[in-house]
């Protein structure tokens, strides 16, 4: 990409820049595309980019190292990744993996760290970003930790909703086990219960949302926080439906 193209970011982070930020940033970015399953940072080696997606999601994921992996927070065309590299560091005990597939804009580490440097404006608004995706992980703790597995589960049915173009996603019971750290028959009556409220309907790869206000209603003050706290430090996007 080169400065004198104008083609619109889907990313939020990226159209929130303007004339000479976004000029600096576009001479470094390269297209790239994010395959299902695909680990774009692993624990506690470098981070080799950061990544801006235009669709798809990836997951912060937790790990013990050896088996047990818990969801921290998703982030899709709202956010980045890379934000170790925002904190002034080359990498994180976190993994990063692409639950949903779809196309980026990635930046070299080196080009980033230069970047940060030189532009501090562009510098503030990835800081503001990695404060809100704190705020997310926080969130994401405290429902873990207070919150039924059918809250966890409409909470993050939510989040990934905010994240996709309409209201189907292409999502497995074993892949939300996974993301929530409960065991997959949990999963199962959890959605059961959310499908026989009227809330979504789920079928084998395939999750629809049905009735949006009802889901945030019943998520109450575990669903919200985050996405207000977005609006707040990076203004309302097209990638949050929560906060449109």
């Amino acid at each position: 990409m080169t400065a004198s193209s104008k083609a619109p970011f889907r990313n939020n982070l990226l159209s929130s820049l303007a004339g000479p930020d976004l000029e600096a940033v576009a001479r470094l970015l390269e297209p790239a595309t994010l395959a299902m399953n695909e680990v774009i940072e692993r624990p506690n080696e470098p981070v080799p980019y950061a990544y801006f997606p235009e669709s798809g999601i990836a997951s912060v994921i937790a790990t013990d190292g050896v088996k047990r992996r818990m969801e921290a927070g998703p982030f899709g065309r709202e956010g980045m990744s890379g934000i170790p590299l925002i904190l002034a560091t080359d990498r994180s005990p976190l993994e990063t993996v692409v639950q949903l597939p779809g196309t980026a804009h990635r930046i070299a580490a080196d080009d980033l760290r230069r970047l940060l440097i030189d532009r501090p404006t562009i510098r503030d608004v990835f800081a503001r970003y990695a404060q809100a995706f704190t705020v997310q992980t926080a969130h994401t703790a405290l429902s873990a930790a207070l919150a039924v597995v059918e809250l966890r589960l409409a909470r993050w049915i939510l989040m990934l909703h905010d994240r996709v173009d309409g209201d189907e996603m292409s999502i497995t019971h074993e892949f939300i086990a996974l993301m929530l750290a409960v065991r997959r028959p949990g999963v199962t009556v959890a959605l059961h219960e959310l499908e026989g409220r009227g809330l979504i309907r789920s079928t084998r790869g395939r999750l629809i949302v049905r009735d949006r206000a009802k889901l945030e209603k019943m998520c109450g003050g575990f669903y919200g926080g985050p996405e207000a706290e977005y609006a707040r430090l990076i203004g309302t996007t097209d990638a949050s439906k929560s906060i449109r």
